[in-house]
């Protein structure tokens, strides 16, 4: 069965599938104010920017990228956490939705979005952004629950889950990212809706969240008894109603099992070679250099960044007991109340994690938690002490590295002392910043 999908711009438009999105759908809840800031995990909200009613992502000093039906023109600005970008010109892919924006380069983009090389993107959990409506009214078929109906367009920027199932190419459109609406499925399990077009889309590939695909379309409309011309909605069954397909009204039986309905995203991976030309990026492997100034644009505003006492280094913006500082270091969020501790061998952000572990014969303590690598441009030192009393601190005995990505690296460090030689050890992670 081949939909037609809605494109999610507002605008109904006749495509050869489906239509275009808006905003997040949730399976658990209907709540207005669901997952409207942070998800706390650095998945890429930070790197979505407002732009005329949708959203873009920067992807170069000088460049962000989102969906070409959404529309613009040169002179449109995109609000990056408050800051204003104003756009010279735009770059559309020959063969797909992706539309990529030129700013001015007086003022290019401190850092930006990793973009992702599509070895992980299907089956990835992928972390998904979008604006627009809030879930409606429920959707009922013969006493059955389907899911919902669109609800009011309120341009709320929220962000949600799902599992990217596969990839679908149309000959018009390109290749596409698409998920299903599955019930049960994950937590934060998500739709789209129209004003989600221009979204993004981020799989986890070598430890970093990086841009996988940009939100374009969902199956739709749908009409329940023969007759009208239909309604768009979120399902996770689309069985027993009625489907528009290219040859017109197709039913869709009604199955033991849900059939749900999908949403769909241009994929980055299959327009790497268009995307790394237009922007001058060597390759997916070289990153933004990202320096803490460069950070604090992902997460505060101008007017925050001009308050040392909200955005420096030494201030704790969400109030968690974590400064500003540690979170750069240790890759968290500073506008996320949280305490998370890494997880030991295979974390990717959080607390230093002390353990006793047998090291050279010995038990002795050690101190784990990941790093900014000296290519990253962070400017950053770290130094893991052992101590005693609390008053003499000795460095550690040794240290052993893992890369993750050209960002961050996982540091293991050993006490020189052992427990047996001194039973009450502490540790600790000092870290400073270069002037």
């Amino acid at each position: 069965m081949r939909l037609r999908r809605v494109m999610i711009t507002g605008l109904w438009l006749a495509l050869a599938w489906a239509n275009r999105s808006e905003a997040v759908i949730f399976l658990a809840t209907g709540d207005a104010l669901h997952n409207t800031s942070t998800p706390g995990d650095n998945s890429g909200w930070q790197y979505e920017g407002k732009f005329i009613g949708f959203l873009g992502v920067p992807i170069a000093p000088y460049f962000f990228i989102t969906a070409k039906h959404i529309g613009g023109s040169a002179g449109d600005v995109l609000d990056f956490h408050g800051d204003r970008y104003t756009t010279i010109a735009l770059h559309d892919s020959p063969a797909t939705d992706l539309r990529i924006w030129e700013v001015d380069h007086a003022k290019p983009f401190p850092t930006y979005a990793a973009l992702s090389s599509g070895v992980a993107d299907v089956g990835a959990t992928a972390a998904v952004y979008g604006r627009g409506t809030q879930r409606g009214s429920e959707v009922v078929v013969s006493g059955e629950s389907k899911g919902w109906l669109w609800g009011a367009g309120d341009g709320v920027q929220r962000w949600g889950r799902n599992t990217v199932t596969g990839t679908v190419s149309d000959p018009v459109s390109g290749e596409f990212l698409y998920c299903d609406f599955n019930q049960p499925g994950l937590a934060e399990e998500c739709h789209l809706s129209v004003g989600d077009s221009g979204g993004g889309l981020f799989v986890l590939e070598d430890g970093l969240w990086r841009l996988a695909g940009i939100h374009y379309a969902v199956d739709g409309p749908f009409r329940s008894g023969g007759s009208g011309g239909g309604f768009n909605a979120a399902l996770y069954d689309m069985g027993g109603l009625e489907a528009l397909e290219d040859a017109g009204w197709t039913l869709i039986p009604d199955q033991p099992d849900n059939i749900p309905s999908s949403f769909y995203s241009s994929r980055i991976a299959a327009s790497l070679p268009w995307i790394l030309a237009t922007t001058g990026i060597a390759d997916v492997g070289v990153l933004a250099a990202e320096n803490y100034d460069a950070w604090q644009r992902l997460y505060f505003t101008p007017a925050q960044i001009a308050n040392p006492d909200s955005s420096g280094p030494a201030a704790d913006f969400d109030g968690d007991g974590i400064n500003n500082l540690l979170a750069f270091a240790l890759n968290l969020d500073p506008t996320f109340s949280t305490q998370v501790t890494m997880q030991p061998n295979t974390g990717l952000r959080g607390l230093p994690a002390p353990r006793v572990e047998s090291a050279r014969g010995s038990a002795r303590l050690t101190l784990e938690f990941v790093r900014r690598t000296s290519a990253s441009g962070s400017g950053l030192t770290y130094i893991p002490q052992f101590s005693s009393d609390l008053a003499v601190w000795q460095t550690a005995a040794t240290v052993s590295v893992t890369p993750i990505n050209p960002r961050w690296e996982r540091v293991k460090a050993a006490d020189g002392v052992t427990l047996a030689e001194a039973p009450k050890r502490f540790a600790r992670l000092s870290v400073t910043l270069a002037e």
